[in-house]
């Protein structure tokens, strides 16, 4: 089992306070800070700087939380299927917007005679990403950017980012554009926290253009709606498959931005692999170093 000394600095990273950790504990205050001071000293890391009032915790302090909470996630699943095997055969999968239309049915399907209950929760790329570092899901079907290092990972396939507006566009008339040629258009994104707006807030920052650069943008919190509404004005950017129908029946098309060349993997993620000794001392210490 997980070293106290990681626990403690796991709720001390949340509490942002010794007395209030302490007292969760039901420990003295010296004594938190004692056991995270052992942590420093055997990490050889700075987790903590402490400036009377404000308690914050260092980056390296942050990564080891984050490693530290996954653990004991691994850890309270693994002793819950030792001790109810028949409740191993439920999946908790979470998937994004983009997935669930053009990619989730078929995964479900080949699921379906490998478990007796499966939970799919469709929801941006952040909630699923920390759905699955609380352990609230096996496993999450994901795209777009962000820090893949922090879990395993299997590619599914590899999905086209593309420009897409109106076939009655006068943008669609164009053999060639750049990204402020788009400007005078409605921008159509999803909600913050969206794994395909931020694969273009990325893409556009190498472009110096902001979303707010744009006469007028949309934030809408379905793929499936943000389909529709481009078949009567703005434009968007998202994944090829997730338009495939409207492409082949010409109500969209996609336009030919100039240094538009994304292409991103989808990919199964889970938290990392951890090792079971995580008992205590160095075998912890290269563990988590490891993780990251």
């Amino acid at each position: 089992m997980i070293d106290n000394r990681y626990a403690t600095f796991a709720l001390l990273s949340k509490n942002k306070s010794y007395t209030k950790t302490a007292k969760e504990l039901f420990i003295t205050q010296p004594a938190v800070s004692q056991q995270v001071k052992s942590l420093e000293n055997e990490l050889q890391l700075k987790l903590v700087e402490y400036r009377h009032p404000h308690l914050s915790i260092t980056p390296a302090g942050q990564a080891l939380a984050r490693f530290i909470e996954t653990t004991q996630h691994q850890e309270n699943q693994l002793v819950q299927r030792l001790q109810h095997p028949a409740k191993a055969t439920t999946l908790r999968v979470g998937v994004t917007h983009s997935v669930s239309i053009f990619m989730a049915p078929q995964l479900l399907r080949k699921w379906h005679d490998r478990y007796t209950h499966i939970q799919c929760t469709v929801a941006n790329t952040r909630t699923i990403l920390s759905q699955i570092d609380t352990g609230k899901l096996n496993i999450g079907i994901l795209e777009g950017n962000f820090d893949k290092s922090l879990y395993s990972s299997q590619t599914i396939t590899t999905e086209d980012f593309v420009a897409v507006t109106r076939a009655s566009s006068p943008l669609a008339q164009r053999s060639s554009l750049t990204l402020t040629d788009l400007l005078d258009e409605p921008l159509l994104l999803r909600e913050n926290g969206s794994g395909t707006r931020k694969v273009f807030e990325d893409w556009a920052s190498a472009f110096n253009v902001k979303k707010d650069d744009f006469a007028q943008v949309i934030e809408f919190g379905s793929s499936g709606g943000i389909v529709n509404l481009l078949q009567s004005l703005g434009v968007s950017f998202m994944y090829r498959s997730l338009v495939n129908p409207q492409l082949a029946d010409q109500s969209l098309v996609t336009l030919p931005i100039k240094g538009l060349d994304i292409s991103r993997p989808i990919a199964w993620y889970t938290p990392k692999i951890v090792s079971s000794k995580t008992n205590t001392g160095n075998s912890s210490k290269h563990l988590w170093r490891r993780a990251l």
